[in-house]
């Protein structure tokens, strides 16, 4: 490998967000202010709701969000960790909206 050291940022970066919805949950949270199971599950035709649990749990578990619980409802909110990573999210939006279409330029 050409990277001369074990701790790769990127790779470990694609490792923690590289799951397939974890940007798209990550999205909703960030820029449409979704904090509710249902309606991440809603906004997202294909997700079903074992793996939106499974990501939210694994997404938990790396300190990207947080589970809050009140009496009957459950609402999830980014932390700071989570809250950094959309700024990736800022470089996707950029790139999509300048190179949609896919004419390669």
């Amino acid at each position: 490998p050409l990277l001369a050291y074990q701790a790769d940022p990127i790779r470990e970066s694609v490792k923690r967000l590289g799951r397939k919805w974890t940007l798209l949950i990550l999205r909703d949270m960030a820029f449409l202010k979704l904090n509710r199971f249902g309606q991440i599950l809603r906004n997202n035709p294909g997700l079903t709701p074992r793996v939106l649990s499974r990501r939210f749990d694994e997404m938990e578990e790396e300190g990207l969000v947080e589970r809050l619980e009140r009496e009957d409802t459950v609402r999830y909110r980014l932390t700071d960790r989570g809250e950094d990573a959309v700024f990736i999210l800022l470089a996707f939006l950029r790139y999509g909206i300048r190179h949609r279409g896919g004419d390669g330029r």
